[in-house]
C-alpha cells in the first residue's frame, strides 16, 4: 500500500468513527451519508475493529478512553507484544480521543509531534521540577550524546535534593557505549536505582504516577510524544513499566556493564559469524565445538544485543565495535 494510500484508509476510519460516534448513526447509516464504496467501508470497519474502537458484534462505536485503557492493559500479558500494543494506544491518542463524547474530566492528552521538540523538551523539564515523590524511566536504544546525558544528570540532581526516588530502565545492548556505561554507573553510586533489559519496547517517563511521557513511535525517536494525565491511564502505563523492572536486571548482573566484562574470543567469532549470515552447524565445525553450543551462545548474545534476529545481533555487534 502506497502512502498516499494508507492515508487515504486513515481519513475514512476517522471519518467513520466520528460519524458513529457524535452522529449515533449505525454503520450502515454513517456509511451511506458519507458515500464510502464497499471496498473502503471493508478497511474502514477492519480499521476500526483493529483499534478496539468497534464493538463487531453490534457494530457500535467503543469510546475511545475505553479503547485506550484496555489496550495499555492488554500490553502487561505478554512482553513480546509490547510494541505492537503501543503502536496502537499512540494512535488512540494522537487521532480519536477528541471524538470521546463521555470524557473523563481527569484525562488529559497532548500531542507533541517531530516540529515541537523543543516544547516538549521545556515541558519534560518542568515536570522534573514538579515531581515530588518518584521519576520512573525507561529508555530503548538511542544514540545518547554527551549533552542528552548531562540534561538529564542535572534533572535528575534538581529531583534528588527533594528526596525523590529515581528509577531508570535502559536496553542492555547500550551498555556497550563506554560514555552511557560510566555514566550509569555513576548515577548508581548517587542513588539512582538502575536496570537493564533485553528488549524496551518505547521511551517513556512517569512522573508521580499522575503524567507520563510515551514516545509516539518507538522505531522514531524524533517524530515526538504523547504527554498524558489521568489516573486510569497512568495507573496502567506505571502497572506496565512494574512488570518491565521486575524482569529487567541490576548492572553488575549483565556482560560488559559495570565491571567492563569484555566478550570472549569465542564470543567475538560467533557474532563475526552471524554478520555473515552463517548458520549453527557451519559455524560450529568453523569452531570445532557442537551445535548445541553455538545454540546457547547465540541466544545469550542476541539477547545481550536487544536484536530480533541472528544477522541483526552481527549487524549490531560490528555497530558498537564488539568485533574489533
Amino acid at each position: 500500500m502506497t502512502d498516499a494510500s494508507h492515508a487515504e484508509k486513515e481519513r475514512h476510519v476517522r471519518m467513520l468513527y466520528a460519524r458513529m460516534h457524535e452522529q449515533g448513526e449505525s454503520l450502515a447509516e454513517a456509511t451511506a451519508q458519507l458515500g464510502l464504496s464497499v471496498d473502503d467501508l471493508r478497511r474502514a470497519q477492519d480499521g476500526l475493529a483493529r483499534l478496539g474502537l468497534l464493538d463487531t458484534g453490534t457494530e457500535t462505536t467503543v469510546d475511545a478512553v475505553a479503547a485506550l485503557t484496555r489496550g495499555l492493559e492488554s500490553s502487561h500479558r505478554a512482553l513480546d507484544r509490547l510494541v505492537e500494543h503501543h503502536v496502537m494506544v499512540a494512535s488512540l491518542a494522537q487521532n480519536y480521543l477528541g471524538f470521546t463524547r463521555h470524557a473523563n474530566d481527569d484525562l488529559r492528552v497532548e500531542f507533541y509531534e517531530r516540529e515541537r521538540l523543543a516544547a516538549l523538551n521545556n515541558r519534560i523539564d518542568e515536570l522534573a521540577d514538579l515531581a515530588q515523590l518518584e521519576v520512573m524511566t525507561m529508555h530503548p536504544a538511542a544514540n545518547w550524546t554527551p549533552e542528552r546525558l548531562d540534561t538529564g544528570d542535572a534533572r535528575i540532581r534538581r529531583r534528588r535534593g527533594r528526596g525523590v526516588r529515581e528509577r531508570e530502565l535502559h536496553a542492555q545492548v547500550m551498555l556497550a557505549n563506554p560514555m552511557l556505561r560510566d555514566r550509569l554507573r555513576a548515577r548508581r553510586e548517587e542513588g539512582t536505582e538502575i536496570r537493564v533489559a533485553p528488549v524496551i519496547p518505547t521511551r517513556m517517563l512517569i512522573y508521580d504516577r499522575q503524567v507520563a511521557v510515551v514516545q509516539a513511535d518507538p522505531a522514531d525517536l524524533e517524530r515526538g510524544a504523547v504527554l498524558i494525565r489521568g489516573r486510569d491511564v497512568i495507573r496502567s502505563l506505571a502497572a506496565l513499566y512494574e512488570f518491565c523492572w521486575t524482569n529487567a536486571s541490576e548492572l553488575v548482573d549483565v556482560p560488559r556493564s559495570a565491571d567492563d566484562a569484555a566478550l570472549t574470543e569465542q564470543q567475538r567469532a560467533v557474532l563475526r559469524l552471524l554478520a555473515t549470515g552463517a548458520k549453527d552447524d557451519a559455524i560450529a565445525r568453523s569452531l570445532g565445538v557442537s551445535t548445541r553450543t553455538v545454540t546457547r551462545l547465540v541466544g545469550e548474545l542476541t539477547a545481550m544485543l536487544g536484536a530480533g534476529s541472528r544477522f541483526q545481533a552481527g549487524v549490531r555487534a560490528a555497530r558498537l565495535g564488539w568485533l574489533d
